[in-house]
Formats: C-alpha cells, sequence, structure tokens
C-alpha cells in the first residue's frame, strides 16, 4: 500500500509522461523522483526533465538528444567522456541518460543517435555499479523499445 502510494505521489511529481513512453516504461524506477540510479531520481536527471517539461513546446518526434544540450560541443563532449575512462566519465553518463529519458518521455520518441549514445551510457556505469538492477533494467526497456513512425508534429 505504501509503495503504491510513493509511486502515485512520484508519477505526479515528475508530470507529463508521453502515451507511448507510458506503455513501454512500466517499471517503477520511471516514476521514481528518490532512486539515484532512476532516470530521473539523480539531482541531474530531475533538473532535466525539469528544465524541459517547461519547454516541451519546443520539442518534436525530430528533436535529437543532442538538442537538449546547449550545443553540439557540449553533447559531443559528453559522448567522448563516456566513451573514454575520463573522471567525469560516469556524470557524463548519466546527464546522458537523463537527456535521453526526458526526450522520451516527453516525447515518446528517441534518435538512434541518442539511443546508442544513452546505450553507451548505461554500459560505462553499469561497469561502475556493479551490474545495478536500475540500470540493468533501464538497458533492456531501452533495447526493446521500438520508435513510432516520425513526424513533425508538437507533441500531446
Amino acid at each position: 500500500m505504501l509503495d503504491d502510494e510513493y509511486y502515485r505521489i512520484g508519477k505526479e511529481r515528475l508530470g507529463f509522461e508521453h502515451p507511448q513512453f507510458e506503455s513501454h516504461f512500466t517499471h517503477r524506477i520511471y516514476n521514481d523522483p528518490g532512486d539515484d540510479f532512476a532516470p530521473f531520481g539523480s539531482d541531474e536527471g530531475s533538473d532535466v526533465l525539469a528544465r524541459w517539461t517547461r519547454r516541451r513546446d519546443e520539442l518534436t518526434t525530430a528533436s535529437r538528444v543532442r538538442d537538449l544540450y546547449e550545443s553540439d560541443e557540449e553533447w559531443n563532449d559528453a559522448v567522448l567522456a563516456v566513451e573514454s575512462s575520463f573522471d567525469d566519465a560516469i556524470e557524463e553518463a548519466i546527464l546522458i541518460l537523463a537527456h535521453a529519458f526526458t526526450l522520451l518521455r516527453l516525447t515518446g520518441y528517441i534518435d538512434p543517435e541518442g539511443r546508442q549514445a544513452a546505450l553507451q551510457s548505461i554500459d560505462r556505469i553499469l561497469l561502475d555499479t556493479d551490474n545495478a538492477p536500475e540500470y540493468l533494467q533501464q538497458k533492456f526497456d531501452l533495447e526493446s523499445w521500438q520508435n513510432p513512425a516520425p513526424s513533425t508534429e508538437q507533441c500531446p
């Protein structure tokens, strides 16, 4: 009973979910605002989701994960950090995941490049978290995700 109440409160707090996101990403972690290993539970994940929820009208199914970054340079640096052994690789991996799952949550779509970067980020994080089940779940769900047919319409 307490878990159900916590889940309901988390779902309300995190706000809008695109119907396709909601139907595919059904595990509790996608609405857990308190689990640091959940996409929106870390400070970074929560901040990215809050920022783009306010700007949701700027997003379409043609939006890319890289578009959620301030610049292409910032995106490229993040991807490079995850692919390397830089000290900030985990921080950048968490940010890439936050951006990728935010785009998915708000649009019900993720671009191939963003999806690939998110999967690489999960793999990088799994090395440092001893295969944390939350990240294994995210990897499974992201690998099994099928984008709907793309369109340039604004998201609901």
